[in-house]
């Protein structure tokens, strides 16, 4: 792989998806979490953290992606929603030239903040972010539960309308949450990802119920019926519809947010964690 100035850029704009999607891959190969994607897959999620196509770049030399950058922006702020090195890429600078790219595209557009996270135990990457002015606002946890056969009566969610989800998302949710558990993100929900509500007391969001693992997208108690237990009855119910599979919380949850909950729910905190981080810029 040649020096990273003989690296050129692309708008995101100008590549199909398919192509998107296998350089994502090709750049976060080796990656503390795999990651894996398809067509479908990637435009699911980057549909729903509002990815800018014009904003965001893929690293090419000799039409091998090099370095990928996904931008996703709402109103004044920006975010990383992806930025990797391809690994016969590394340790050439070119990381830093990309992230500087993000940091100055950003600023140009009068963009206020720009955002990401980062594996924690990834420390290459939090030292360069951390060299390139961005502070850590909190750190993001996730959570994995293995159902037992749940005895006794349990109850029988209903299905509704991903897009009701996020309006009481929107409405009883806790403020300021991380970007991919916010409404916004939340409001792009569609099959295979499948929400359930007990009553008007509890809400969910199951990703893809298809998957090996069920991931648990969002959990709402409206603030009426908090401390009442309709939170860890809407786990015995989604246990009970979808059975014989485990549940996990990927690393997005804020740690402070509901970790006796979990706990008491028998859910295991897991091993990886990430820093959100944050860099002002001005305006």
């Amino acid at each position: 792989m040649p020096d990273s100035n003989d690296i050129i850029a692309r708008p995101l704009a100008e590549v199909p998806v398919a192509v998107a999607a296998a350089a994502m891959e090709r750049c976060f190969k080796g990656y503390l979490v795999p990651v894996r994607t398809t067509p479908e897959s990637w435009e699911r999620r980057f549909r729903g953290e509002h990815l800018d196509p014009f904003a965001s770049r893929i690293y090419e030399h000799d039409g091998q992606a090099a370095a990928v950058l996904f931008i996703c922006r709402r109103g004044w702020t920006s975010r990383v929603g992806g930025m990797a090195v391809a690994a016969d890429a590394r340790r050439r600078g070119l990381g830093r030239r990309v992230m500087r790219d993000a940091i100055d595209d950003a600023r140009a557009r009068g963009d206020r903040a720009l955002l990401l996270e980062v594996i924690e135990q990834n420390t290459p990457a939090v030292k360069l972010y951390k060299s390139l002015g961005f502070r850590m606002t909190r750190r993001l946890v996730g959570y994995r539960w293995d159902p037992a056969p749940i005895p006794g009566a349990v109850d029988a969610p209903r299905e509704i309308d991903p897009l009701e989800l996020a309006r009481v998302a929107l409405r009883e949710g806790e403020p300021e949450l991380p970007w991919q558990l916010a409404p916004e993100t939340l409001s792009a929900a569609t099959a295979p990802a499948r929400a359930f509500a007990l009553g008007d007391r509890a809400y969910a969001l199951i990703g893809n119920p298809g998957a090996e693992t069920l991931s648990l997208s969002a959990l709402v108690v409206p603030r009426a019926h908090r401390r009442q237990g309709w939170g860890t009855r809407m786990l015995r119910a989604l246990a009970a519809a979808l059975p014989g599979k485990p549940m996990q919380a990927v690393a997005i949850v804020p740690d402070n947010l509901a970790p006796e909950f979990f706990a008491r729910a028998g859910w295991e905190r897991q091993g990886i964690s990430q820093f959100e981080m944050r860099l002002e810029l001005g305006g």
